[in-house]
């Protein structure tokens, strides 16, 4: 029987708490600094860096990795 004032609840997805918001937020807003800090500094950003970057990113953001190996 559907009860429109109870829809059924196909999946719940574990949202961060808003603390593990703000210091994802941080740690990305850092990664960027450093990004820009180097690129205004002249250094070349290589495939090394790159990919530190990257990892950053993943490490601040793991729903992102999934997404990334899911898209393949």
């Amino acid at each position: 029987m559907n009860k429109p004032e109870s829809p059924e609840v196909l999946a719940v997805v574990p949202l961060p708490s808003a603390e593990e918001r703000r210091r994802r937020q941080v740690m990305l807003a850092r990664l960027l600094l450093v990004a820009v800090d180097m690129t205004l500094a002249g250094e070349p950003l290589g495939l090394e860096t790159g990919r530190d970057l990257i990892r950053e990113v993943e490490h601040a953001y793991p729903e992102l990795a999934a997404e990334w190996i899911e898209g393949d």
